[in-house]
């Protein structure tokens, strides 16, 4: 019996025996790191041009296509933007860089910048976690650190949050390796030790300044960091005077360079915020933190989400309490770094109660957080492999699973792409048109400006911006009016764009959009995501039929008694039943009529839209709107033989199966006017 079970057993032991070597080599080469790094590039390089450049991106490509004097004398102060130059000034290289081969005005690959800084942060995170913890807990913290949702969101947008985190963890980094470098230095000479130690001085000093003059929020670190001299320093009971010595040094010289701008600083945010209560909802706030810095948005059931959270809550406890069994405890380390800059941020709430108000406030403590959780994983292995790996797999599919709602509508946060792309449509479509815009407040012109220079049709329209300190009622009659007639009398323009965003504060009662609604009639209105566009036809009435566009039809036919259809325009001849980006959940088809009034009209019946199947069923109808031509100019008032233009929206079942419609106009029960076809995707 046992002679039979012989060879199979042998067999099963060499098979083990090979997988274990195979497993050694792999762990005896550098493809693990690796592997975490690509694990970081895959998600961040993922649909970079999906969102739209928003405000604060915009106010960073606004800055950065200045010279590095004027950002520099513009920011330094902090009184124009409230952010330091650091981040502004590495943009504008970029984006010089890319300029030598066309491609500084590609979201894309202007966010490949921010894609090689969170890659780095990985890199960090890995190198740093390695040297203190081990690798095990290094390449699982940096894995947890690749996949963390808000790190890849930040990572793909134009702001100095993840720049600065980056370079925070850089300076843990140097921090820890200027320690490793001290006599006794094993192999090394004394002479190669000292020069690698002055490398990693440089390298702290290096980015601990970037840090902090790309986001001021970088100095709540510094105390925790300063604290760890004395932890790393400490050996054989006794502390390595060369080591704090040096580290002051470092320290002083991070201080001098930074204390002109923190005296800016200290004016600016005395004189501009607003106190609140020190540790005020401090339970409820570390919660929170811990939402952003794992799961995030995740459109999960509360409940769900609840248990995610609850799950990384007790990780990171385990890691900040468990023995991890290493031969220098990181536990410490973990304190410092992640408890010091939410005690000082809580403390502080009495000077300023918006500290923790937004969630990329305190981005730099996210990898210090997710190594807390790889050290609690680590622990638990200690304890039992078993649930060591089931825990570390189930915190990765966590994090991996919370990613898609990245790339998804309910995260757009300004398309102002979308609303340049409605103008530029509309413009392409209007040949006859001079089209301008208004930017209010004038603060959102960067948005708005930078993708509607990138299309033809746009590239030379006039776009203004008149308003940007709080408007009053009183001013109604004065500084508003004097500024928009002036608009309208100057640029000569068929059709005027009010595009709004942030009023609040600005405009309260939207007075602007008030005067414009009482003076010219509604074109349209569209609703990109934290974007208000609304088309005004600044002129209506036209003696004779101008040149339209080449998909125009001519139908020449009666309306009702007395009203023709000169000509139809579709501005919008493909557009998708359901949509996303303007008015969910349904697709408008936009479209432009000539009416000619031929003899006397007494009473005019109701005049609509209308999109229909081959088969007659119809699928969309279109809106009646207060402040259109339609009821601003009704047709018992127009001039004989004047043409009169009209536009519509014809809202659209969100059902509709994809295919060919036929559009008709009409008035109510009269046959109808056909004015071709619309694509529906």
């Amino acid at each position: 019996m046992s002679r039979l079970k012989s060879p199979f057993w042998t067999r099963n032991a060499i098979a083990y025996a090979r997988l274990t070597s195979f497993r050694q080599r792999i762990w005896a080469t550098s493809l693990p790191e690796m592997l975490v790094l690509l694990l970081a590039a895959l998600p961040r390089l993922w649909r970079l041009e999906y969102h739209s450049i928003w405000f604060d991106e915009a106010v960073s490509l606004d800055w950065a296509g200045l010279g590095p004097a004027h950002i520099w004398s513009g920011t330094f102060q902090l009184i124009r933007d409230k952010h330091p130059p650091a981040y502004y000034l590495a943009l504008h290289y970029w984006q010089t860089l890319l300029g030598w081969f066309g491609a500084h005005q590609s979201d894309a690959v202007l966010r490949i910048f921010g894609v090689l800084i969170g890659i780095l942060m990985v890199w960090g995170i890995l190198r740093l976690v390695t040297k203190l913890s081990g690798r095990p807990n290094g390449l699982l913290a940096g894995a947890l650190t690749a996949l963390a949702p808000v790190l890849v969101w930040y990572s793909q947008e134009l702001r100095m949050f993840q720049p600065a985190a980056t370079a925070i963890v850089w300076a843990a980094f140097f921090l820890v390796a200027a320690r490793e470098h001290l006599p006794p230095h094993g192999a090394s000479t004394a002479r190669s030790a000292a020069s690698t130690r002055l490398l990693c001085w440089f390298g702290l000093v290096a980015a601990l300044t970037v840090a902090l003059y790309s986001y001021l929020y970088a100095a709540f670190f510094l105390p925790g960091l300063g604290l760890a001299v004395f932890l790393l320093a400490r050996r054989n009971r006794s502390f390595d005077r060369r080591y704090i010595l040096e580290a002051i040094a470092a320290f002083a010289v991070v201080a001098l360079l930074f204390l002109p701008l923190a005296r800016s600083a200290w004016a600016v945010n005395s004189a501009s915020s607003t106190p609140g209560a020190p540790f005020a909802e401090f339970l409820p706030n570390l919660w929170r933190q811990l939402r952003i810095f794992t799961v995030w948005y995740t459109g999960w059931p509360d409940a769900a989400r609840s248990a995610a959270i609850l799950f990384f809550a007790l990780l990171v406890l385990a890691g900040l309490l468990l023995p991890s069994g290493n031969r220098r405890d990181a536990r410490p380390f973990l304190w410092l770094w992640i408890g010091a800059p939410l005690l000082i941020g809580s403390a502080l709430l009495t000077t300023n109660a918006a500290i923790f108000r937004e969630d990329r406030y305190f981005l730099f403590l996210a990898p210090f957080v997710l190594w807390a959780a790889a050290q609690g994983i680590g622990a638990i292995a200690r304890w039992r492999p078993s649930a060591g790996a089931l825990s570390g797999l189930a915190a990765l599919a966590i994090l991996a699973a919370s990613l898609p709602v990245l790339w998804t509508p309910p995260l757009f946060r300004e398309n102002w792409r979308a609303a340049a792309d409605y103008i530029s449509d509309y413009q392409r479509h209007s040949p006859h048109a001079a089209t301008a815009a208004l930017v209010h407040p004038y603060f959102l012109f960067p948005a708005l400006d930078w993708y509607l220079r990138q299309q033809p049709a746009t590239a030379e329209i006039p776009v203004y911006g008149n308003f940007n300190a709080p408007l009053t009622t009183e001013q109604a009659e004065t500084l508003i009016a004097d500024h928009l007639q002036d608009l309208a009398a100057a640029n000569g323009a068929d059709t005027l764009w009010l595009v709004q965003s942030h009023l609040a504060g600005v405009d309260d009662h939207r007075l602007v959009q008030s005067w414009l609604d009482g003076r010219f009639a509604l074109v349209t209105e569209q609703y990109p995501a934290g974007v208000e566009l609304r088309g005004y036809a600044v002129r209506h009435r036209y003696s004779a039929l101008p040149a339209l566009s080449d998909t125009a039809l001519y139908p020449d036919a009666q309306v009702f008694p007395g009203v023709e259809l000169a000509a139809c325009e579709i501005v919008t001849p493909v557009v998708a039943a359901r949509d996303v980006l303007y008015h969910p959940p349904s697709g408008w088809v936009h479209m432009r009529l000539w009416l000619r009034k031929f003899e006397e009209v007494s009473e005019a019946p109701p005049l609509f839209a209308l999109v229909q199947a081959h088969d007659g069923q119809i699928w969309g109808r279109s809106l009646q709107r207060a402040g259109d031509v339609l009821s601003v100019y009704p047709p018992t008032m127009w001039q004989p033989n004047e043409f009169v233009r009209v536009e519509l929206d014809v809202n659209l079942n969100p059902l509709a199966p994809p295919g060919a419609y036929n559009v008709k106009f009409e008035a109510e029960g009269q046959p109808g006017v056909p004015c071709g076809s619309v694509q529906l995707e």
